[in-house]
């Protein structure tokens, strides 16, 4: 059983519940100490990091069964990696990892993933993209655009819009400003058009390893065949995959950046300048994906380090490199920006609600979490809540609309274009 790797972490978890708060540290109020969805809405232990570790033994031991409420107790996490980051300052466990490694145990079982997950599951088989849409619609999104079609031409760079902002009419924008701004700096790009497939993040987050390794292993064959130099994306979720979880399926002669980490470095080389003024009061939303996402992780058989009880503490620092200080680097090189940020920020961000499934899967949950960092942005004084994620964008819109509104939602990209 894969849970077997895991078992001196879930034997000696101390039961701290760091897991659950930020660190203590950085805590600025009662109200916004909480730092795990789950936990926050179901107010019961086994929705925390420790008690999926109590699951996660129990079920390793035989002393439960898999229920339909356990299956639930595992599908409710949006696996923002937030108490990993927490655990990391104390007892150095991998929670993230036990919280995969759980939802592949229940598609080994044959109990996942949900039915809520299942049609975007069977539409990444048939049509390589989550969203029911044939193929062939894919590159509909550049149709108008003068761009390398690297199915027939070279270019350095990759731009891999992933599949929402592919075909989400409501922000296929995103992905046509990023373009034009790479274009316009002189970027060598090209795009895949209708030969782009999913980066197959969905299935990996409900469980489904196997099928993920076989998109996975396709996509870095079809990459390291363009002979591009880097892979620039739009959406956090293509990056956390392509950048943590891609290098331990195979050889990846290229690297990986978001495109607000590319635009960051193009500013810096004077590429980018920014000439008009944006007279706007914003606060920034880290995505879980491109923050604490972006790190490579231990998931795969023979990967995983065996560690005793006598072995030192492993220290990998999870969540703390991931792509925070472009945004805000870009944010603060607009002229007219005020940035203020809200409480959680960074590594100890509190999750837009959309990820692991929990869309699909609980709405109301994603939603509940939504609202709650909508209200937390409200209290900045800010009147935009801007991000880079198509998910967080479209669930934090949900959030903002049961909340009663008040805020723009806005991509981090089109303030870029009009500050150009």
């Amino acid at each position: 059983m894969s849970l077997e790797k895991y078992r001196w972490d879930l034997v000696n978890c101390e039961r701290c519940s760091m897991c659950k708060w930020q660190h203590p540290w950085r805590v600025k109020s009662r109200e916004r100490a909480v730092v795990c969805p789950s936990m926050k809405k179901y107010h019961f232990d086994a929705y925390s990091a420790q008690g999926r570790f109590d699951l996660a033994r129990a079920l390793l031991e035989g002393e439960l069964e898999l229920s339909s409420k356990a299956i639930e107790v595992i599908y409710t996490c949006t696996l923002c990696g937030a108490c990993d980051v927490t655990c990391k300052f104390t007892r150095d466990m991998e929670p993230l990892e036990v919280l995969h490694e759980l939802r592949k145990y229940c598609v080994e079982q044959g109990k996942g993933p949900l039915p809520g997950h299942m049609p975007a599951v069977d539409s990444i088989r048939k049509n390589k993209n989550p969203w029911l849409q044939p193929a062939a619609r894919r590159g509909h999104w550049a149709r108008k655009m003068q761009v390398k079609d690297l199915n027939k031409e070279k270019a350095d760079v990759l731009y891999f819009a992933g599949c929402t902002y592919s075909y989400n009419a409501n922000l296929q924008d995103v992905a046509r400003s990023t373009l034009r701004i790479l274009q316009d700096a002189g970027v060598d790009v090209g795009i895949l058009g209708k030969n782009e497939s999913c980066c197959a993040s969905p299935v990996v987050k409900v469980g489904m390893y196997d099928m993920f390794k076989e998109h996975a292993a396709k996509n870095i064959e079809h990459f390291n065949n363009l002979g591009i130099k880097t892979v620039v994306t739009s959406c956090s979720g293509c990056y956390g995959v392509l950048k943590s979880q891609y290098p331990a399926v195979g050889a990846m002669n290229f690297e990986v950046k978001h495109s607000i980490e590319y635009f960051d470095e193009l500013i810096r080389d004077g590429k980018l300048r920014f000439t008009r003024e944006v007279p706007l009061k914003v606060t920034w939303h880290d995505p879980c994906h491109s923050g604490r996402g972006g790190e490579t992780q231990d998931l795969w058989e023979g990967k995983r380090i065996k560690w005793g009880l006598s072995d030192p503490p492993r220290r990998r620092n999870y969540g703390t490199e991931g792509v925070y200080d472009a945004p805000r680097n870009v944010l603060k090189a607009i002229p007219g920006i005020q940035l203020r940020e809200m409480e959680r920020i960074r590594e100890f961000s509190w999750c837009c609600g959309a990820g692991g499934g929990a869309k699909s899967a609980f709405p109301d949950f994603a939603v509940a979490t939504a609202r709650e960092r909508v209200q937390e942005a409200k209290e900045t004084g800010a009147g935009a809540l801007v991000t880079s994620c198509p998910w967080c964008e479209s669930n934090l819109q949900d959030g903002i609309y049961a909340d009663g509104g008040g805020l723009e939602m806005l991509s981090l990209v089109h303030i870029i274009e009009r500050a150009l």
